[in-house]
């Protein structure tokens, strides 16, 4: 799964990099449906967690405080880096004191205050999901069919309310760009929830026989390739397109075919590793595109030609400095923090 996060990190990318861009066709409405993309993280942050996870909690072996250690030494040394690095550069300025208590932990969702580095408010969306992981898992790997039914049948109906309530104008905001652009709470904390109980049900459900087979065959996975562009490609309901982000990450686990060439190639593995850097530095970089855009037009080139050319550029110095901190602060930092696992215990009742 680490091509598909690359891809959906360099689509969150390229859609802050066009917020300006007004749909004109189907590449331009794929384009502003980059918010689809965190929702795509969600879902996938729920299905990894049930394939390493599930087997620890049905055998009973699940220890919280270990799982905990291990999610905060893969998103707290970047996070906190990003979010020092907005203190520092006067970002957080007229933010309330919770606020920023709030931030420093991660949980900023739960109070609606306003993440210092923007798209870092589904990072703390996925903390709270995180804390509620044992419980959601219990609905959803350790329950009978009809209750994991049921229950991804709520967490679909709650996409579902949104959408529809967003497309009336009841919920939402003037600068979103679709239905479930929806950034601020409790309307976050729904999406995330809900996609993160959706990948759980969505890991139980990919290792059904019927459904392996019939997404393992190449045909079919490039129907569900086809399917998510088309959805992304019209402008009237996120909703199929959310279905469709379902069935891709299903077919993907299933680690073969068309769908494993393109998303385990080289590029986009190395996209991965670096993908968590990519989506919480690349905010404060759409100012170096709209300079850049500006001195490309005045050399002669068109505005569109200008546009991609510095979306582009942009891109490459935004992932290049991801990889520089993924190898010298994130990676040393992550192992830093894990190795308290392995401490000695201090006394029988340690866990």
């Amino acid at each position: 799964m680490t091509g598909i996060r690359g891809a959906a990190a360099i689509f969150v990318m390229i859609y802050h990099f066009h917020l300006r861009m007004v749909a004109t066709g189907p590449l331009s409405t794929i384009v502003l449906h980059g918010y689809l993309a965190v929702d795509l993280f969600f879902i996938l942050s729920g299905f990894v967690m049930a394939h390493v996870y599930g087997k620890a909690l049905q055998s009973g072996t699940f220890r919280q405080r270990s799982f905990l250690l291990h999610r905060i030494a893969r998103i707290f040394p970047l996070y906190i880096l990003a979010t020092l690095a907005f203190l520092a550069l006067g970002r957080g300025g007229s933010s309330t004191l919770p606020a920023l208590a709030a931030n420093l932990v991660m949980l900023q969702s739960l109070g609606n205050w306003p993440s210092l580095d923007p798209p870092a408010w589904s990072v703390s969306t996925e903390m709270v999901a995180y804390l509620l992981f044992p419980f959601i898992a219990v609905a959803c790997l350790r329950s009978s069919p009809k209750i994991a039914l049921a229950t991804g049948c709520m967490a679909l109906l709650a996409i579902l309310v949104m959408t529809l309530a967003a497309s009336r104008h009841y919920i939402g905001a003037p600068i979103a760009k679709g239905d479930l652009d929806l950034f601020f709470s409790p309307y976050t904390l729904v999406r995330c929830l809900a996609g993160f109980t959706i990948g759980q049900l969505a890991y139980r459900l990919h290792d059904n026989a019927l459904v392996r087979r019939a997404l393992s065959g190449n045909f079919l996975q490039c129907m569900v390739l086809l399917l998510v562009m088309a959805t992304m490609a019209q402008a009237l309901s996120d909703f199929p397109a959310y279905l469709a982000l379902i069935a891709l990450i299903v077919a993907i686990a299933q680690d073969r075919g068309v769908l494993r060439s393109i998303f385990a190639s080289p590029p986009l593995m190395f996209l991965g590793k670096v993908s968590f850097g990519i989506y919480l530095l690349h905010f404060q970089a759409i100012g170096t595109v709209d300079r850049l855009e500006g001195e490309a037009h005045m050399l002669g080139l068109g505005v569109e030609a200008s546009d991609w050319i510095a979306s582009l550029a942009v891109s490459a110095m935004v992932t290049a400095l991801a990889w520089m901190l993924h190898r010298s602060f994130e990676s040393p930092l992550r192992r830093m923090i894990r190795r308290i696992e392995k401490r000695p215990a201090s006394g029988p009742l340690s866990v």
